[in-house]
């Protein structure tokens, strides 16, 4: 065994934290720019895959949901498009915006503790995004395969293509649903999850493209939770000392674990099922409020975290007892005319905190 020095001391990490990329570190998302440039109509042909899987998995809790899955149907669908390895990456590493500020954000935060990736985006994205931030690709949990790995019949392709039309003209709902308001689906949603489930999951899921996809992509919703209790057993550190940051619906089961551990579980630009799962949310341009606030945890837990935010003001902030006051100073130095958005969040205001972050992210473009 090796001999570990900082555990010898007492100097063992007590704190650690995983994150999503898109809307925290990236502000596009690659999955659907490579929908976007391959795919006829793909922006519209992407809302419908997200939109499919979140209601089956979410208001619907059927056993075949498991959101982040659509990033499997996708797959498919882009190599019929004519998708290639060569191509992935290329347009994944041209098509790649930083949130202003994501590189120093993420060195400070990988200095400060354990810092993971864990995603559903693919690894034509994230090794990108690992060598141009110099982050450690051990420490990236997401979905590892290759398109020219795939096998897809021609006839398969064409069936494919002949789908993608009737995809991308289905309209899309923007319906939230909970269990106590909601007792039926839309009509849109009706017709969306009727025709994926007659004809695209029906047709495709019987393809062998979709038995080795399945078998190569491994991470959704589900994944990310078992990943988070993964990382939390290896590294001894439990889950109400972890921080997540979470921007997806896939998110949720994960941060629903972290905030009911009383650990960090923070949606940042969160869609609404991120929201629904963290216990504060933060609408922002750039992550360095997201620093400030793991730090806070970090140095404090999570109830100095609350206190922080019922202190979120630009006079409160300057004299928060904070324990980096360079980072502090920072953020309020590039927030001269008002601070990000910040709210506590709990089943009293989910709702009213989930529908201004939709909004925030129509706005920006990351919907």
């Amino acid at each position: 065994m090796e001999y570990d020095h900082m555990a010898e001391l007492g100097l063992t990490e007590d704190k650690q934290l995983i994150c999503s990329d898109v809307g925290f570190i990236t502000s596009n998302d690659p999955l659907r720019d490579l929908c976007f440039k391959f795919v006829r109509n793909g922006d519209k042909v992407y809302n419908a895959l997200q939109r499919y899987d979140s209601v089956i998995s979410y208001a619907l809790s059927r056993d075949d949901g498991n959101c982040g899955t659509y990033a499997k149907w996708l797959v498919p669908i882009l190599l019929a498009s004519g998708v290639n390895d060569k191509a992935a990456y290329e347009t994944c590493t041209s098509m790649r915006k930083y949130m202003p500020g994501a590189e120093s954000t993420l060195g400070y935060l990988s200095r400060q503790l354990p810092t993971f990736f864990c995603t559903e985006t693919y690894e034509h994205a994230m090794m990108g995004i690992a060598d141009q931030l110099d982050f450690p690709g051990c420490n990236i949990s997401c979905n590892m395969f290759s398109f020219d790995g795939f096998e897809l019949s021609k006839p398969d392709a064409r069936t494919i293509r002949e789908l993608i039309p009737h995809i991308a003209s289905l309209a899309i709902s923007e319906e939230r649903y909970t269990i106590s308001d909601s007792k039926y689906l839309t009509v849109p949603d009706n017709d969306l999850i009727d025709t994926f489930d007659k004809e695209f999951v029906k047709t495709v899921g019987r393809m062998d493209i979709m038995e080795q996809v399945r078998s190569a992509l491994k991470v959704a919703g589900n994944e990310k939770a078992y990943a988070l209790l993964e990382i939390c057993r290896k590294n001894e550190i439990p889950v109400s000392d972890t921080a997540f940051i979470g921007t997806r619906n896939s998110d949720f089961p994960a941060m629903d674990i972290v905030r009911d551990s009383s650990g960090l579980a923070l949606a940042f630009n969160g869609s609404e099922y991120a929201v629904r799962g963290c216990n504060v949310a933060v609408m922002s341009d750039r992550p360095i409020a997201a620093a400030v606030l793991v730090n806070e945890f970090y140095n404090g837990g999570i109830e100095s975290v609350f206190e922080m935010i019922d202190h979120w003001t630009p006079e409160g902030l300057r004299e928060w007892p904070c324990a980096d006051r360079n980072l502090m100073n920072e953020m309020l130095a590039q927030f001269p005319t008002g601070l990000p958005e910040v709210y506590r969040v709990d089943h009293r205001n989910y709702k009213e905190v989930a529908a201004k972050s939709l909004e925030f992210r129509k706005k920006r473009r990351m919907v």
